[in-house]
């Protein structure tokens, strides 16, 4: 296994549990650490067979900014 890091992301999010917080967007900074398998991509050299780091940050902007 491999680790990949993705640090810095930043989503605008609706946070709180007081009814002014779930008014206003807030800045959330997330870090991912995530564990793959990228032999394949090591073996082949191949960029399309390892992990997409746009398309995961794209999905937990669109799932944390929900």
């Amino acid at each position: 296994m491999d680790t990949i890091y993705l640090h810095g992301l930043t989503v605008d999010a609706v946070i709180g549990i007081w009814e002014w917080e779930r008014k206003i967007r807030q800045t959330v900074i997330i870090d991912l650490e995530m564990s793959a398998d990228i032999a394949k991509a090591a073996a082949t050299d191949d960029v399309a067979d390892t992990l997409n780091y746009k398309s995961v940050a794209k999905r937990v902007q669109q799932f944390v900014g929900d």
